[in-house]
């Protein structure tokens, strides 16, 4: 079977589906990555055939909007309501059609049996439907857009459809969710669940010392760094080492370690950025509700600490804190006040109760369908056609 993989221009929506990619190709069959170099630098680097389109997306570059200098996006307009969060559909859908023709060629000329792509990639069920082949979304989080926004998503692409010959706008033929029932969504279409993997990049992860010391992994990277959230970590690290006897590793990048500053006795820094890599032996993770660091968090026990600032994240949030799994704090004016910090941590580093709910979280997670049991069902819709859920 060969595997024609598309991605909306993120790396981040891109390695959920890692797992499932590396069990396809366990089991012999081809694929190959086609996108823009936001994914197909991540699929290289992780030893895939690749064929990439234009130049790359820099979705950050919308993320910093016209803030004032020093102001996380949370400080500027506070939670976004979730009709806007839902909306996030709608770009996806406006840039779809950039790359759509050149998907659609490649998966002819590389005789692609099966499109598989994420669950915002609106370009996959299209060119799925033009070649005659299955196609399969795969979501990257425990937000996924709801259905009344797909539908208006679909709407949109009606009169694109129609050029290229389809009688109405293609939905696919099977959907993934990696997110356990307790943090799956309840608004979006029914979907076949998939067990997810916390990323690793193949490196070694951080080995904790052994002993009473509480472990904390505070990945507050990416997003909340390059968005002015130096402050921010500044006041986590404080509050955690007025906790005590806390082992904490600090996921910064090198760039911006001047402006978080020297860190507390105890804890060190790490250029490592994977979930697979940070969390493993962790008593706590303290990230801001990105889809790697939740559901990695969740398949490992790990309880929560989320500190979100952008869109899906104060789902994310919502959802682990429902589960009893941990705690998000979805105010600028929580997230800055160190009272509210050092109660949540401590909350999390004393009480059993997230633990339970961590594990809880763990143990639904074992019970999901590993990537190479998809294979299976993938292989069985690449021949039978069939619409599977």
């Amino acid at each position: 079977m060969r595997v024609l993989i598309t991605c909306t221009p993120v790396d981040t929506h891109f390695l959920p589906m890692l797992p499932l990619i590396r069990a396809l190709t366990g089991a012999g069959h081809e694929v190959l990555v086609a996108g823009q170099p936001d994914v197909t630098g991540a699929a290289a680097a992780a030893g895939l055939e690749t064929a990439t389109f234009g130049e790359a997306f820099h979705h950050l570059d919308l993320r910093q909007g016209r803030r004032p200098e020093g102001l996380r996006p949370i400080e500027v307009t506070g939670r976004p309501p979730a009709r806007q969060i839902d909306g996030a559909a709608q770009m996806w859908r406006n840039h779809a059609p950039y790359y759509l023709y050149d998907y659609l060629e490649t998966a002819r000329e590389w005789r692609a049996d099966l499109v598989l792509g994420d669950h915002m990639e609106f370009a996959a069920p299209v060119v799925a439907a033009v070649l005659g082949v299955p196609s399969v979304w795969h979501r990257w989080g425990v937000a996924p857009t709801s259905e009344f926004m797909l539908g208006q998503a679909r709407m949109w692409l009606g009169p694109l459809c129609g050029r290229l010959g389809l009688d109405s706008v293609p939905v696919p033929d099977l959907t993934l969710d990696p997110a356990p029932p307790s943090l799956a969504s309840t608004d979006a279409p029914p979907a076949r669940p998939i067990r997810p993997e916390p990323h690793t990049g193949g490196g070694t992860p951080h080995a904790y010392a052994t002993g009473p010391g509480r472990r904390v992994a505070v990945a507050l990277h990416g997003h909340t760094l390059a968005l002015d959230g130096a402050p921010l970590l500044r006041r986590v690290l404080r509050a955690l080492a007025a906790a005590g006897g806390v082992e904490a590793v600090v996921s910064v990048a090198p760039e911006y370690r001047d402006a978080v500053g020297a860190l507390p006795e105890g804890m060190t820094y790490t250029a490592r950025t994977a979930p697979g890599l940070l969390l493993p032996g962790a008593d706590l993770a303290v990230h801001h509700g990105g889809p790697g660091s939740t559901l990695a968090a969740a398949a490992l026990g790990v309880p929560q600490l989320v500190l979100p600032q952008l869109d899906e994240a104060f789902v994310a949030g919502d959802r682990v804190a429902a589960a009893g799994a941990g705690i998000s704090l979805d105010t600028a004016e929580r997230q800055n006040s160190d009272a509210v910090l050092a109660e949540a941590l401590s909350t999390l580093l004393t009480d059993p109760a997230p633990r339970l709910g961590a594990r809880r979280l763990r143990d639904e997670i074992r019970s999901m369908p590993t990537p190479a049991d998809t294979v299976t069902v993938l292989e069985h819709l690449a021949t039978r056609r069939e619409v599977l859920v």
